[in-house]
């Protein structure tokens, strides 16, 4: 903490925390315009290509040593994670969408 600033209760470093956590996964949806969702998207996308990638390379890996099953299925579970936030984010998009109709 820096010096002079007040000091936070618990409830706001708990609230502080959960914002850190919700951005470190681009989720923090009220801070984030229309067009920082569809770049946050892209980039997951990506991500998702990268792993799903990886875990093809790994696979081809892995049967030449004969292990890691394990960590394969764990690649395409983070893979599955990783689409669930962009399914998120879309949603975000579409109430956005849906409130601008219902204003007009």
């Amino acid at each position: 903490m820096a010096f002079g600033q007040p000091k936070l209760t618990k409830e706001e470093k708990a609230t502080e925390k959960q914002r850190e956590l919700m951005e470190k996964y681009g989720l923090d949806l009220d801070s984030y315009s229309d067009d920082e969702l569809r770049l946050r998207n892209g980039s997951a996308v990506r991500a998702i290509a990268s792993t799903l990638a990886g875990s093809g390379m790994f696979a081809a890996g892995s049967l030449l040593s004969g292990n890691s099953a394990d960590a394969f299925k764990l690649n395409l579970a983070k893979a599955q994670i990783e689409q669930n936030w962009i399914l998120i984010r879309q949603n975000e998009e579409i109430i956005r969408l849906l409130q601008a109709m219902a204003a007009k």
